[in-house]
């Protein structure tokens, strides 16, 4: 039994021995092992449509602001145009509220004013005026044979009749009195409506009035920085210079909103995310330059710069291939590497040498 632990020990001794010659090197340097990646970008129309042109192919470097594709934008230009013409005549409006009427506006209003006062309208209250008159005439006579006809009726001088005619007479009478009070007051307002609208036309807009037509100008701007936002989004262009790495769209696709139309890789942003473990995690500072070899060019030394040191420790991820014993918890180190070279490509397997 003590001879099986004594071999168990030894054989543990000699695997510490060799993982820690692994991780350290034959000079004692920081070694680990890691997957170069580059910052990925999706890019899409929150629109959407049908497809009217696409301007790149898959592998081509483009600069910032290049335009990638182009959607059918009929509908959305009809609504820009609309919204355009609603700021317009919004403007236009509050503009003549604010500055009043125009000289030709009030001198209009003073001449529809002064003929309804001393013309037609005129006419008209003076025609009313005289037919009430006549029927107030007409009943004051209707009155008098009234009381006439019901004091011969009572002595039974006149028949029946002649009152009831009396009094025929006299409701007839009572309701053209009516009639042409009315037209009196009609005519009147008709007059005195006039006369305030060119008291308007003159005093300008009320302020209220002002008001509204300033909300409704804000409204249509609101409306029109929506429109041309929406409008924008007819082109899907780059926001960084970068590589096209899938475009699988032609023209006359159909893409729903808000789908990606491509992915990109942007440029200058290659690194690669290494793990080491909490106990070396202090030979590794920001800054710090260290040595990147590839499977594809082993004899090739290229650069790399440590960019940051997560401050959150972790336990070692599964896909990540190191010499440390993996009951180990790792801290996550990225390295800038030179996006420049074109040797180099995201997805090739590093193993990187920390320099001291």
């Amino acid at each position: 039994m003590n001879k099986r632990v004594a071999i168990i020990v030894i054989l543990a001794v000699i695997a510490a021995g060799i993982a820690w010659h692994q991780l350290s090197g034959a000079n004692g340097l920081l070694e680990v092992y890691g997957t170069i990646e580059a910052r990925n970008i999706e890019v899409g129309s929150k629109e959407g449509g049908r497809i009217a042109e696409v301007n790149v192919r898959e592998g081509d470097a483009i600069a910032k602001n290049t335009l990638i594709l182009r959607f059918d934008a009929q509908e959305l230009e009809g609504r820009l145009q609309q919204a355009t013409s609603a700021v317009a005549l919004a403007r236009a409006n509050l503009a003549k509220m604010e500055t009043g009427s125009r000289p030709e506006d009030i001198a209009e209003a003073r001449a529809a004013a002064g003929t309804e006062a001393t013309g037609f309208r005129s006419a008209e209250v003076a025609q009313s005026q005289a037919e009430l008159e006549r029927a107030r005439a007409d009943m004051t006579n209707a009155e008098q044979r009234l009381r006439r006809a019901r004091e011969l009726r009572s002595k039974d001088l006149v028949p029946q009749q002649g009152l009831d005619d009396a009094e025929t007479a006299h409701k007839t009478a009572l309701a053209a009195v009516q009639a042409a009070s009315r037209a009196v007051n009609a005519a009147q307002g008709r007059l005195e409506a006039a006369r305030a609208v060119t008291a308007r036309v003159e005093s300008g807009f009320r302020s209220e009035d002002v008001e509204v037509a300033r909300a409704e100008l804000q409204r249509a701007e609101g409306a029109l920085l929506e429109a041309e936002a929406r409008y924008a989004e007819r082109e899907v262009r780059t926001p960084v210079d970068a590589t096209v790495e899938v475009l699988d769209v032609r023209p006359g696709d159909l893409i729903a909103p808000g789908k990606p139309v491509a992915k990109l890789l942007e440029a200058g942003q290659m690194y690669i995310m290494v793990y080491v473990p909490e106990t070396r995690v202090g030979q590794v500072k920001i800054g710090q330059q260290a040595e990147m070899r590839v499977n594809s060019f082993p004899d090739t030394a290229f650069p790399a710069q440590v960019e940051q040191i997560r401050q959150q420790a972790e336990f070692l991820p599964r896909n990540v291939q190191t010499p440390e014993e993996r009951v180990h918890q790792v801290f996550g180190v990225k390295l800038r590497v030179d996006s420049t070279d074109q040797r180099l490509r995201a997805g090739m397997s590093a193993h990187v040498i920390f320099t001291p």
